[in-house]
């Protein structure tokens, strides 16, 4: 687990974002000039393999014919940082080729694909041309500017011109090296811009569709429903758990003061068992408690809850936070919740190994997202536990979404409005 108020940079937009003026002095540009570069070969790809395709398996074959072309535009997202994107088809209900075909042809996604394709090969191949030679441009310019001053030195001019050259080189290399400097750094954040803009259309097209993606969100009535369900647990866990406690204690000590005038060393036997109960009871409470409003969260913030969260968790959280203060505390409170149940989910259904947390507070709008490495498949229909939770969140006008592939990952995204 890492918790820190240093946001981690894992990813192309983030170090724009967190860290702009060293952007260029990573390896981002370079990551981001690949990821061009590689546009470039997979829309000539597109454009060799895509009308054979068409030819031989017609408008109904031809999404399967070029599935491979679209898993390395799923994992090419890679390059600019994060996970690669999961494949969101469906497997087949029942066998039978037949039926396969027609839930391949029933799905959104397989013609999103297809159209991504298309604009991989055509209108997204001329910008990465594009990027691509300007992107060489500063190299080329340098090389044929250090080639015309090696020339010139080695040539056999006049003593004065000689000299004058001599006087006036070291000005017009340092202004000639500004100036590629300058052009390499601008070039480098549009070519990042134009990348990034690719992947976000890449993830707009190639992910999870509505049938894969659930927005979950409920009534206020539903709502009212789920305060009345959660009322009724607390009032039965007090009356089941510590309640039962206070009584035996009360008990004991009765017992005790019975003792303690005749048996005086079964009395101190009892005040040790009672002292003992005494315990128990306050553990429950604070288990209790807990579940209700986490003192944590109350004095410390999000950050710190979640990170305590993270440190009871059975697996290995990576947590990163970029929030900068205080948020009201119903969205702190919801936010909590549906982290706290993600982590369980992914812990007792999902068979994760890992979970990464993160939250970024941009403008007024909360977003986390809760990623596991499991085995997907969650539907909340099923009883995940989120749907109760969507509730809440439904009534702070935020969404929450839930994308949970057969065969995994599982992620979970919280946006919440902080009006407060």
């Amino acid at each position: 687990m890492a918790a820190s108020g240093r946001t981690k940079v894992t990813t192309a937009a983030e170090a724009i974002r967190h860290r702009p003026f060293r952007f260029v002095l990573s390896a981002w540009p370079l990551r981001t000039f690949g990821y061009a570069v590689s546009g470039v070969l997979t829309g000539l790809a597109t454009v060799v393999w895509l009308p054979p395709a068409l030819l031989a398996g017609g408008v109904i074959l031809t999404p399967e014919l070029v599935r491979p072309l679209v898993a390395v535009e799923r994992r090419r997202v890679m390059l600019l940082g994060g996970p690669a994107l999961p494949d969101p088809h469906r497997p087949p209900e029942r066998p039978g080729f037949a039926r396969w075909l027609h839930g391949r042809c029933t799905e959104a996604v397989t013609w999103r694909e297809l159209a991504f394709l298309v604009l991989n090969g055509s209108v997204l191949l001329v910008i990465n041309l594009m990027a691509l030679v300007v992107g060489l441009a500063p190299a080329l310019i340098f090389a044929s500017g250090a080639a015309s001053f090696v020339e010139s030195g080695a040539g056999d001019g006049t003593a004065s011109a000689g000299s004058g050259a001599s006087a006036g080189s070291p000005f017009l290399a340092g202004g000639a090296a500004l100036a590629i400097a300058a052009t390499v750094i601008l070039l480098g954040y549009a070519t990042a811009a134009a990348a990034m803009l690719q992947a976000e259309l890449a993830r707009l097209l190639l992910s999870a569709d509505d049938g894969r993606i659930r927005t979950l969100t409920r009534s206020r009535a539903r709502l009212i429903d789920a305060f009345e369900v959660e009322r009724r647990r607390i009032e039965r866990d007090l009356h089941d758990g510590a309640q039962q406690r206070l009584l035996q204690l009360g008990m004991t000590l009765v017992r005790a003061q019975m003792e303690l005038d005749t048996h005086p060393e079964a009395a101190r036997s009892l005040i040790a068992e009672a002292t003992g109960e005494a315990r128990s009871a306050l553990t429950e409470l604070r288990e209790l408690i807990r579940g209700i409003h986490p003192r944590v969260l109350t004095d410390f913030g999000l950050p710190a809850a979640v990170a305590e969260l993270a440190d009871r968790s059975p697996l290995p959280v990576a947590v990163e936070l970029d929030l900068p203060g205080r948020q009201p505390a119903a969205v702190e409170s919801a936010a909590y919740f549906v982290v706290a149940e993600a982590l369980t989910n992914a812990a007792k259904h999902a068979r994760a190994s890992r979970v990464e947390i993160t939250a970024t507070l941009t403008g007024r709008l909360l977003r986390i997202e809760i990623h596991d490495d499991g085995t997907g498949g969650a539907d909340p229909a099923k009883g995940s536990g989120l749907t109760g939770l969507a509730d809440r969140v439904d009534a702070l006008d935020g969404t929450l979404t839930l994308t949970s592939p057969q065969g995994g990952p599982t992620t979970v995204r919280l946006e919440l409005p902080c009006s407060g």
